[in-house]
């Protein structure tokens, strides 16, 4: 749109001309009027002489959209950079036009509901009859088609429901699966390495669970205690580093230990859009070594013939499968085990959930059984 780059110091120009184009593609305000805004904004960043130019180029935008976007090539397209691009169309080809597409809506506004206070019947019901739309989704959850801030949700503050991901509550579908008999409580211990902001936790305690809950970051923990508080959760809260367990817990062991390690958020980018930008190819390498660090920390705290759930948001195999296989080539004690749900695509170990843009993110699960 430009013949020649914007000089550094006019990087408030460029900015206005993105979020112009934004206007014109995604808003309902007439045309005229964004491309009259943007004008009227250059005397605002004491750059007058820009009106011309602004003015310019949104209209040529408007002549040659569809020819411009024939000229982008393929990642540009998916709006997507080239490195993750090429990613994923290796390992994703036949879903690849889908991933695109996810990332670039925003996600559905999902509940969690909490079975010590409600059944999800009932509180869909309740959610009906204040004449909110919704539909239920996998064991707990119910998505709401459009988003609403949490103080209209019906009994949020009391602890009846949390916001959750339809794929981030399989965790405790997976674990409650292989723990027991479907609605018994599950009163197994469970350690949640990674823990901050706590839904995973706080799931797991729903379901009947004695967690301990992690993080290496303080203010981070202190969230997963306010959600406790809210939804009358009893849960252990521990600040520590993930990679030296055995000097942070005196506790030898847990039946599970919920792994869901820091990642390149590749699964959740329509959370995360920045994450197209400032990921960089060469970031997941230091993932990969951090995460094999934190698996062989949290499998000291496995019991005999106890479990560890491995999780990313990634839906890169080189934080996935590629390190859960390594692991299991290495040692003797662990190997992978069905899930008790199927979903998303079976990968050589575990199940990648995909992102989608009436449903859940793209996360990645699978289950170690330690030898007794």
């Amino acid at each position: 749109l430009l013949e020649k780059p914007l000089k550094p110091k006019d990087s408030a120009l460029e900015a206005l001309i993105i979020m112009a184009l934004y206007e014109l593609d995604e808003c309902s305000t007439p045309s005229y009027a964004s491309v009259s805004a943007a004008v009227e904004v250059c005397s605002s960043l004491k750059r007058a002489w820009a009106a011309n130019l602004i003015n310019a180029c949104l209209r040529r935008y408007q002549r040659e959209k569809a020819t411009l976007f024939q000229q982008l090539g393929e990642s540009e397209q998916a709006a997507l950079p080239g490195w993750l691009f090429k990613v994923l169309k290796k390992h994703y080809p036949d879903h690849l036009e889908d991933l695109a597409e996810a990332g670039r809506h925003k996600p559905p506004l999902t509940l969690r509901v909490n079975s010590q206070k409600s059944s999800r019947d009932d509180y869909l019901e309740k959610l009906l009859s204040a004449g909110i739309e919704v539909l239920p989704v996998g064991a707990y959850g119910l998505t709401l088609p459009s988003a609403v801030p949490v103080s209209h949700i019906p009994m949020f503050a009391e602890g009846v429901v949390s916001v959750q991901d339809e794929s981030a509550q399989l965790a405790g579908t997976l674990v409650a699966g292989a723990s027991g008999e479907a609605g018994a409580p599950l009163g197994i211990r469970v350690l949640d390495v990674c823990s901050a902001p706590g839904s995973k936790a706080c799931h797991l305690a729903e379901l009947g669970a004695h967690v301990t809950a992690m993080d290496v970051s303080a203010s981070r923990l202190a969230r997963v205690e306010d959600n406790a508080t809210r939804l009358d959760l009893a849960i252990k809260t521990l600040v520590g580093d993930g990679r030296e367990l055995g000097k942070i817990t005196a506790e030898d062991c847990f039946d599970l230990v919920l792994l869901d390690v820091p990642c390149s958020a590749t699964g959740v980018l329509r959370r995360n859009p920045d994450v197209k930008v400032i990921r960089l190819k060469s970031d997941i390498a230091k993932f990969a070594e951090l995460q094999q660090a934190l698996l062989e920390s949290a499998w000291q705290k496995v019991r005999p013939r106890g479990r560890l759930l491995y999780i990313t948001c990634s839906l890169l195999p080189a934080e996935n499968e590629d390190i859960v296989s390594s692991f299991i080539v290495n040692r003797t004690d662990a190997k992978a085990i069905p899930l008790s749900e199927s979903f998303g695509i079976e990968k050589k170990v575990g199940r990648q959930a995909l992102p989608s843009v009436t449903g859940g993110d793209g996360l990645y699960y699978c289950m170690l059984e330690k030898a007794g």
